[in-house]
């Protein structure tokens, strides 16, 4: 499959997925969700998409899934980075900075820098990887005068790296146990840091190289690739080489998440994540 026929058709299967109200559940005929709907308004600039995001912003200005017993808001920077300028991209963004994850105190069972808080996918929980780097990738890219809590989050992401390199789910070390980098948080915390002139940035790339080989599912290869494209790193067209193979064999198994982020990092969407450097 071409390029531009790839780009086509993963635009066409994730209008199929669209729900009855404009928005998009995991999969086809599941209720919406902030998540999958904000990478499909970033992914196609769709403006039904945006409209259920506006529709279904909370009163304290974030975007919130329900869980068991908790409501994640993880998806808040999405559907900021999804929607237009104005005041619910300004509440999105004020909720960021008034719901950062809670301090930990550092312990030898689990050293990390304990100055450093970052966001978790729920309120007041421990700062990971992956919402923090969605947070400092919202945040660069629409209120970088947030210097502050930007810096933390960058800095979270360098405590968490692991050794060697890359990133997991944010623990480097457990009980005195080095723990391996995934290639789907690499990549994610690749999204975040763009640009930055950070040793983390060259080891993660280099990881991420070595890693994505093995990958199988569409979310972590569409990942790849749009970290990839952003670093203007040369891998960037084996992976969308293996994406498109896997997309032909499967079709993501109609996942939202993972075809929204195909289409992003095929498509024009990737420009609305790339953050401007001097």
């Amino acid at each position: 499959m071409e390029p531009g026929e790839l780009r086509a058709a993963l635009r066409r299967r994730l209008l199929e997925a669209r729900a009855p109200d404009g928005g998009f559940g995991a999969r086809p005929g599941q209720a919406s969700e902030p998540e999958p709907t904000a990478l499909a308004a970033i992914a196609l600039g769709d403006p039904a998409a945006r409209d259920w995001l506006l529709g279904n912003q909370a009163p304290d200005g974030g975007f919130g899934l329900e869980i068991p017993g908790d409501v994640s808001d993880a998806a808040t920077p999405l559907a900021a980075i999804a929607i237009f300028e104005g005041e619910a991209r300004e509440r999105a963004l004020d909720h960021l900075l008034a719901n950062r994850a809670q301090r930990v105190p550092d312990t030898p069972e689990l050293p990390h820098r304990a100055d450093v808080a970052g966001w978790g996918w729920t309120p007041d929980t421990f700062g990971w990887v992956e919402p923090t780097a969605r947070a400092v990738l919202a945040l660069r890219l629409l209120r970088p005068g947030a210097e502050g809590a930007i810096a933390d989050g960058v800095a979270l992401l360098e405590d968490r790296e692991c050794v060697g390199g890359g990133w997991n789910y944010g623990n480097r070390i457990v009980l005195g146990e080095e723990l391996p980098p995934f290639a789907q948080t690499t990549a994610v915390a690749l999204l975040g840091l763009q640009g930055l002139e950070l040793p983390a940035v060259g080891r993660g790339l280099a990881v991420l190289r070595r890693l994505w080989r093995a990958e199988r599912g569409g979310l972590t290869l569409a990942q790849a690739l749009a970290a990839f494209r952003l670093a203007g790193d040369p891998e960037a067209a084996a992976v969308e080489r293996a994406l498109a193979r896997r997309f032909e064999e499967t079709g993501f198994l109609a996942d939202a998440v993972a075809l929204a982020w195909a289409a992003i990092a095929t498509g024009e969407g990737l420009e609305r994540i790339r953050v401007a450097t001097p």
